[in-house]
């Protein structure tokens, strides 16, 4: 029944539809047969997963999840090294964190912008943001992005669904409002990635995607820009499911387990960001 329950949810999975779904569900319940704890179902469950949802799906035991909420929290950085060209850096890295770290997560950076409303330009740095509650990045970089539609997910079924920023308050992830103000809309951002930028992370960047004063630089992403949600099993075990793909809105661009190039492909991305902003 255990293992039953996991395969139901799972038919909720961005590639559910596909014949090796239908194959791999038949061997897993095949397998499920002959289990005898909770614990024999991982490994089955954990392969059955990876053709229902992709990649960026997983199985996480109750053992796990304490692991992660007993990390310490990163928090964001922010520098003025070049602000003799009136430069802004902003480290923006992953977030797993509650509410309460969330309030302080983002207050760094909307600190920071608000002293820096006259700043030339800022580098928005996503390298190894592998991603977490997306809802306190976008209201930290908040006073950077247009009120409006942000992004989409687009769901197996063709139907896309979009989060919105409004005076302060995302729809997406966890949900969350900050105070509102907004940065001159001709600032210059400069956003940095690399391979470990992923999930949420990568959401980050399609948030920004598209518009005129933003430009990319570095290598290609994780490849992990997708929509997960959580079902748990009886004993605390999570079954984190891909339900979907990230959509730039702008654009109409759709990725999911393709890496976002970057526009301009470069192992020296901080300096090209700098020159690029100072250009402008």
């Amino acid at each position: 029944a255990y293992g039953e329950r996991a395969l139901s949810f799972m038919e909720n999975g961005y590639y559910a539809s596909t014949e090796e779904w239908t194959e791999a569900k038949a061997e897993a319940r095949q397998a499920l047969s002959a289990v005898q704890s909770y614990e024999d179902t991982w490994p089955i469950l954990r392969e059955a997963l990876s053709a229902a949802g992709g990649k960026h799906s997983r199985l996480v035991t109750p053992a796990q999840e304490e692991e992660t909420q007993a990390d310490p929290i990163s928090l964001p950085l922010v520098s003025s090294d070049s602000m003799e060209q009136g430069i802004v850096t902003l480290v923006i890295p992953a977030f797993t964190q509650g509410a309460e770290q969330a309030q302080e997560y983002t207050q760094i950076v909307l600190s920071w912008l608000r002293e820096h409303q006259d700043a030339a330009g800022v580098i928005l740095d996503l390298r190894a943001n592998r991603g977490g509650d997306l809802a306190p990045m976008i209201c930290a970089l908040s006073p950077l992005l247009p009120d409006g539609p942000l992004l989409g997910t687009l769901y197996a079924s063709g139907q896309v669904s979009t989060m919105t920023l409004a005076d302060g308050t995302f729809s997406g992830g966890s949900g969350m409002t900050v105070e509102s103000f907004k940065m001159p809309e001709t600032i210059p951002v400069a956003i940095l990635t690399d391979e470990w930028t992923g999930s949420s992370g990568e959401a980050v960047l399609l948030a920004f995607r598209g518009l005129e004063n933003v430009r990319s630089f570095g290598s290609p992403t994780a490849g992990y820009a997708s929509t997960n949600t959580i079902f748990r099993l009886y004993d605390g075990t999570q079954i984190v499911l891909t339900v979907g793909a990230d959509v730039a809105l702008r654009t109409g661009e759709v990725f999911c387990e393709e890496p976002i190039p970057p526009d301009v492909l470069t192992d020296s991305p901080e300096q090209e960001a700098a020159a690029w902003i100072r250009s402008r």
